[in-house]
């Protein structure tokens, strides 16, 4: 069952004025006073900035489409949104501005990426208006509700882990690729398709209403895996797959590391896709960056089950198959104290389906963590003095550890690396 709840927002008083005044600023510009239809919706995106939107939504309020307006027979909408995309990066260039509105490709969800402030503000509360970067109208991540249903069925309410201070300055100050980014980069000079997870839910039949996931489940055919779900269930009718949501804190770490590669060479290669819709021909054609849990990776389950270190689906432990002299079995969760944990996380670099392409796989709870690691500079050393500590293989799987006090990441940095042998698997995705 779907559950919203409020909490005030302590800071969305000091931040909804500037950006009001802001999209204002946008809407009447020369760019879209003669652009009625980008106009209208642009402004539909930002008066339900902080609802879950669909293409049908689009269509009818925004767009003035019928009722039985057909996604599937009627591509207006991803061309409307398109067209704004390009408007908005236009008006940002043409101002000489940092974007501040945007909606990343391969979504129709607008993002506030800083919140514009006046002078004089800026000059009374310096620590106040300090870099801010969220999504507009979601509170911040410490007035966020932690949702949990607990027993075997688990329904997940997606909140956001978190958007780190200093996010802006690294996305404007274009710095140098480091060996890391470099070698990936160089890869076949190919495209870059961030692939964001979609959690498998169910929907039923005889109430409308009610959307749940096993962590368990993760493919249609699955349900037996799990006999509370299948039991629980029962009372529902049959069990419709929904593939529809995509975890927005993996969301936003994914828009945050697209920011971070266009800085250092990857400019108008990258793009994203969701697990959904994939298919190994991606593998052959891009280099790839995957990112979710254990559940949300089972696409790429053959990449997963080649390789040496693993997070199964309870997470509390980043399993070693084959340790090395001197290496644990396993990495567990630590509970340092009730608000302090360290998690393990895996990064790979994998091969992809064609020579010279990669897979970057991140395998983790706290996705931005890793991200907002991997998008330093400092992080990135730390990654390549292992790597070099162990021959610098060209593909490569590694723990990482993440501190994190209650939700806020605290640091991350990597554990133990292994080399990865295996072949590119023929038909994962």
């Amino acid at each position: 069952m779907l559950v919203a709840l409020e909490i005030a927002n302590e800071e969305e008083s000091s931040t909804r004025e500037p950006l009001e005044e802001h999209v204002q600023q946008v809407l009447n510009s020369p760019h879209f006073l003669r652009a009625e239809t980008q106009r209208r919706l642009l402004e539909y995106l930002w008066t339900h900035r902080s609802e879950s939107l669909n293409e049908y939504a689009l269509a009818t309020d925004a767009l003035g489409r019928k009722a039985d307006f057909d996604s599937t027979a009627d591509a207006s909408v991803r061309v409307h949104i398109s067209r704004l995309r390009r408007k908005l990066r236009d008006y940002y260039r043409d101002a000489g501005q940092p974007e501040i509105l945007m909606i990343p490709t391969g979504t129709h969800q607008l993002l506030v990426m800083e919140v514009p402030v006046s002078p004089a503000a800026e000059s009374e509360t310096p620590a106040k208006q300090s870099d801010i970067a969220t999504f507009a109208g979601v509170p911040s991540p410490r007035s966020l509700p932690l949702l949990v249903i607990a027993a075997a069925v688990c329904l997940v309410v997606t909140g956001f882990l978190g958007w780190y201070a200093g996010q802006r300055a690294s996305a404007l100050s274009a710095p140098k690729a480091t060996t890391f980014w470099s070698t990936f980069l160089s890869s076949n000079k190919a495209p870059i398709k961030i692939i964001l997870p979609t959690p498998v839910f169910f929907a039923f039949a005889n109430n409308k209403d009610i959307r749940i996931r096993s962590t368990r489940v993760n493919d249609f055919h699955d349900a037996s895996v799990d006999p509370a779900f299948v039991a629980f269930t029962k009372q529902l009718g049959v069990p419709v797959l929904q593939q529809s949501y995509t975890v927005t804190s993996d969301t936003l770490a994914a828009v945050s590391l697209a920011r971070y590669l266009d800085s250092v060479g990857g400019r108008e290669r990258v793009s994203f896709d969701v697990m959904r819709d994939s298919d190994m021909l991606v593998l052959e054609q891009s280099n790839v960056i995957a990112l979710g849990t254990y559940q949300t990776l089972q696409p790429l389950h053959e990449y997963l089950e080649a390789m040496n270190f693993s997070l199964p689906h309870d997470e509390e432990a980043a399993v070693n198959a084959k340790p090395q002299a001197g290496e644990p079995a396993s990495y567990p969760v630590i509970h340092e104290s009730p608000e302090r944990i360290i998690r393990p996380a895996i990064i790979a670099m994998l091969p992809g389906r064609s020579p010279g392409l990669r897979v970057l796989l991140i395998e983790s709870r706290d996705t931005a963590a890793v991200i907002s690691m991997l998008s330093s500079n400092a992080g990135v050393n730390s990654i390549e003095t292992m790597l070099r500590s162990h021959g610098n293989p060209e593909y490569w799987e590694m723990v990482v550890k993440t501190e994190l006090n209650v939700d806020h990441p605290l640091r991350t940095w990597p554990v133990t690396v292994h080399p990865f042998a295996a072949h590119a698997p023929s038909s994962a995705m």
